[in-house]
């Protein structure tokens, strides 16, 4: 049997960046809500002012990273799970289905959308963080995520409603224009990072915190950290304080990766100077992404 995430729902889903809309169970909460909640400050800028320059971003960029897609199919007979692995390097990404065997290789000719509504939820260390309709294909999807100035990073989810199945799917992405320069001295980044669980109770909610990457020459390698995570669609604390990637080795394009689907981490430097880093993560049942600035 073809899992319909590779040919019918691949291409809408990661073009999406979108995000989810939580479980449905608890009561929304705004902008200020959530902003009280997380510590993000009030917007710097608006989500019509990030959508001005995606195109300029996405047509700069060289670099393009997906998480594994996770996908909730329901059929006429009954309920299925499909994982659908990512490998990235440079402006593509092979996805494949371990069941099939089948590969679908995406690029940047799919991560353009349709931009409609986007609402600003807050900012922090120069980034703010929204929330986009966006739509291609006929596919309509929730960005939730930032377009910082030399990348972006998201997550999303698409559901899909037809005769056959109806689906759900949900991945981080990545991208941005590389340094390509190696990391000398030390430095920090500090940012968001924004995710999902894919397993569990709150399976499908949003979680957003801290993002901070540590980087010492002397000892050579990179350490990144996500803290402070709050599930903002139950107004509360996550149960998992934080997640973590240690010594991670640096390419001398300013690239780093370790790790498989589950337990993963992928991004890279952007911009002059390694103003920027952006990447996706796997780890504990959360699949996210982050964005965070040089201090």
């Amino acid at each position: 049997m073809k899992i319909p995430a590779i040919s019918g729902l691949a291409a809408p889903t990661i073009l999406a960046l979108a995000a989810c809309g939580g479980s449905g169970t608890q009561p929304t909460l705004g902008p200020e809500d959530i902003r009280e909640l997380t510590g993000l400050s009030a917007p710097a800028e608006t989500g019509t002012e990030q959508q001005q320059r995606q195109q300029d971003i996405v047509e700069r960029a060289d670099s393009l990273i997906v998480s594994t897609m996770y996908v909730d199919a329901m059929f006429p007979d009954g309920a299925r799970i499909f994982r659908i692995l990512a490998e990235c390097s440079g402006p593509q990404c092979e996805l494949l289905n371990p069941v099939t065997g089948e590969i679908e290789t995406s690029n940047f000719d799919i991560v353009m959308a349709t931009p409609g509504d986007a609402e600003a939820i807050g900012s922090a260390r120069g980034i703010t963080l929204i929330s986009e309709n966006v739509q291609q294909m006929g596919v309509n999807a929730t960005r939730f995520g930032a377009w910082m100035e030399h990348g972006a990073f998201a997550l999303h989810t698409v559901q899909t409603i037809d005769e056959e199945v109806d689906t759900n799917s949900v991945q981080a992405i990545a991208l941005g224009d590389l340094t390509d320069l190696p990391l000398t001295g030390s430095a920090t980044w500090l940012g968001i990072m924004v995710g999902t669980p894919v397993a569990g109770d709150a399976q499908g909610d949003r979680l957003v915190g801290t993002a901070a990457l540590n980087y010492d020459m002397a000892v050579g390698g990179l350490d990144a950290a996500f803290s402070g995570i709050k599930n903002i669609d139950r107004g509360a604390a996550y149960p998992v304080e934080v997640l973590i990637f240690s010594n991670l080795a640096v390419g001398a394009d300013g690239t780093f990766s370790t790790g498989q689907s589950g337990t993963r981490i992928q991004g890279g430097f952007h911009g002059p100077g390694h103003a920027e880093v952006a990447g996706i993560f796997e780890q504990s049942d959360i699949v996210g992404a982050f964005g965070a600035t040089r201090q």
